[in-house]
């Protein structure tokens, strides 16, 4: 948390990480609230690494905060993927009305055939990816609490093979 050198000055950011952890050592207990009142004074008033760490010294540390329920790291590159797919598509359909427009815009509005062509494809693999079919498809216990997997079994999960 805190720099090794203890006689380095403190930066702000590292006076609002100790405040927030005696924040949270107050919220369990540790210390009372007119404790943190006086900690937290001693805690925006320190000029060195060396008075905040005296300042949580008879605190233990904080356990690690708990991974997000729900959190799926395969279900958030699919998101990313599919705005990208989203952007391209615009920047297409942009182009195409570009060009007609360039061309004297007259006669029927082509660009249309090349934007639904492209918006349904974009459309179809963006429902395969998050759809409500995707869910079934991704293995259970995969999220960000789930053990990694052995070497070999990412690759046969990837491509579809168990």
């Amino acid at each position: 948390m805190l720099p090794d050198d203890p006689t380095l000055r403190a930066s702000d950011a590292e006076r609002e990480r100790a405040a927030d952890a005696l924040r949270d050592h107050c919220a369990v207990g540790r210390i009372t609230p007119e404790e943190l009142d006086e900690r937290t004074d001693a805690v925006y008033a320190a000029r060195t690494v060396s008075e905040l760490r005296a300042l949580l010294s008879d605190l233990p540390p904080l356990p690690a905060a708990p991974p997000r329920p729900g959190h799926d790291p395969r279900r958030e590159r699919a998101k990313r993927r599919a705005l990208h797919r989203a952007g391209s598509w615009a920047l297409l359909s942009l182009a195409m009305v570009a060009i007609w427009l360039a061309t004297g815009a007259s006669g029927h509005f082509w660009p249309i055939w090349v934007m639904l062509g492209a918006g349904i494809r974009v459309g179809m693999v963006t429902w395969s990816e998050l759809g409500p079919a995707a869910a079934a498809r991704r293995p259970i216990g995969q999220g960000s609490a789930a053990p990694p997997l052995p070497p070999g079994e990412e690759a046969r999960e990837r491509h579809g093979r168990r």
